[in-house]
């Protein structure tokens, strides 16, 4: 018999149904009647998640929706520290996004005018919101894998919208890497769930054979990287900038790149002691993963491109906490997350303004963006000098936080080359996104454009306010993330 359900369970569960079920009826509707729907539907999740944040302070909770005899715990939902932070971070973000859209997507917009299709669009975003709060909320790899695949299928969604070539191979693209990731990682720990260990449960994991449990965990770190864009998996990425700009800020803010690093963090949660060659691998893969972008941020003229390479190495930072993790270090998985928390508002912030761009200028070529208003000048400029980790935006504490593991005794030498990574990125996108600033920023206006809409320019403020102090309300939290007993202290 299983056990009564609570309501911090029944609020965390609601949180990806609601939405799941909600975004069906939204490819029904358009114009003021999609967008009355879509911020009902996510003020209601957002409403639940603050009700899971503040009812389950403590302790963690988990709850099994399903066991069987032969496979163990099937689906289950588990609230604990992390679940908690980053599910608040994708409802916020979300919420914030889409009321941006509601005014992006529209007819006014000089870039990409949208007459009729706008439901479509909130229709995907609704359910890609909804997949994404049921990945973090999953105790089990079925739960995670199926919610991962409903991930995917939004983003091809929204990535191939506009309906133009460019658009459809880049939705295929971001369809088919990230579910080649995780044929090889989810269908390898579920064979083994269902033939080793009678169970699909992340508690599970601590059971696994140590002969067995480095290749399972590289299998798992594959997914993870195919989700979040490292090497060699990351030119998904960059094409799939074809999406319109609220759906560029999510996944690249709070879903899909996100949640590759959620889910390797959630497997070095519960697996126990690795190898010390596992570090060696990631510390050489995520290094590579940095130098990607280092390499490529000088020759971006597109202001989404730009962004979308930083996107991969501030994914790579996540990574670089998890490589500390994967030795023992506690604070190697809170780094990581305090990262992915920083990140998801200031990142927000740099898209949703690039997306001023294309709304009021009709484009996101830098070189023609020269005297920007007084708002959208100190939103690019706050969100190019934050991504580089300059202090006070709350990104420049989650990258110190990172590097603050090299404090630990006894360190493999090579720890120090991913670390290195991290700031030899952010010297060269400071250096980069100067130049950007002065040009976009301090240049003669050239096109005034047309005035931003209250709604959009209240997000940008809501985002800047946010990237400039979540590292305080998120620290607290982040304290309380750990490892489940079995390793590391």
């Amino acid at each position: 018999m299983s056990l009564p359900v609570s309501l911090p369970v029944v609020l965390a569960t609601l949180t990806f149904i609601l939405p799941l079920t909600g975004s069906i009826f939204l490819f029904r509707l358009d114009g003021r009647k999609a967008d009355a729907v879509m911020l009902a539907m996510l003020s209601a999740v957002l409403g639940a998640q603050v009700g899971v944040l503040t009812l389950q302070r403590d302790a963690t909770l988990h709850h099994v929706y399903l066991r069987t005899s032969g496979l163990g715990e099937v689906y289950g939902v588990l609230i604990d520290p992390m679940s908690r932070l980053i599910g608040t971070v994708v409802a916020l973000a979300g919420f914030i996004f889409m009321l941006y859209a509601t005014e992006y997507m529209t007819a006014r917009n000089r870039g990409h005018p949208v007459g009729r299709g706008k439901g479509r669009f909130h229709a995907w975003m609704v359910m890609f919101e909804g997949a994404t709060m049921g990945f973090v909320y999953s105790s089990t790899f079925l739960g995670m894998l199926i919610f991962f695949e409903i991930m995917g299928l939004a983003c091809w969604g929204v990535v191939s919208y506009y309906g133009t070539e460019k658009g459809y191979r880049a939705g295929f693209k971001a369809f088919i890497i990230p579910n080649a990731g995780a044929m090889i990682g989810f269908y390898t720990v579920i064979g083994v769930g269902i033939t080793k260990l009678h169970s699909l449960s992340l508690f599970s994991l601590h059971s696994l054979s140590p002969s067995i449990k480095p290749w399972v965990f590289l299998a798992l770190l594959v997914a993870g990287y195919t989700k979040s864009a490292q090497f060699p998996f990351y030119s998904w990425i960059p094409d799939a900038m074809e999406a319109p700009t609220p759906a560029s800020a999510f996944l690249h803010g709070a879903a899909m790149v996100e949640m590759g690093v959620y889910l390797v963090a959630r497997v070095l949660q519960f697996i126990g002691p690795l190898p010390v060659w596992i570090f060696y691998v990631m510390a050489v893969m995520v290094s590579v993963s940095i130098l990607i972008p280092v390499i490529n941020y000088p020759v971006q003229k597109d202001a989404k491109r730009l962004l979308a390479y930083s996107t991969v190495s501030e994914a790579g930072a996540m990574f670089v906490g998890l490589t500390f993790a994967a030795l023992g270090l506690k604070t190697g998985i809170q780094a990581a997350m305090f990262q992915l928390t920083t990140h998801a508002f200031v990142k927000g912030l740099a898209f949703l303004t690039a997306g001023t761009f294309t709304y009021s200028l009709g484009t996101l070529d830098m070189r023609r963006i020269s005297g920007l208003g007084r708002l959208e000048a100190v939103s690019w400029s706050a969100a190019l000098l934050g991504l580089a980790g300059l202090p006070p935006m709350g990104i420049a504490f989650s990258k110190a936080a990172i590097l603050e593991n090299l404090g630990h005794p006894g360190l493999p030498l090579l720890a120090f080359l991913p670390a290195l990574m991290v700031l030899v990125d952010s010297a060269v996108l400071l250096w980069v996104g100067s130049g950007w600033i002065g040009r976009n920023v301090l240049g003669r206006n050239e096109d005034v454009g047309q005035r931003l809409p209250g709604v959009m320019r209240l997000t940008l403020v809501l985002l800047l306010a946010l990237s400039l102090t979540v590292a305080y309300i998120a620290y607290p939290l982040v304290r309380q993330i750990g490892f489940y007993g079995v390793m590391g202290a």
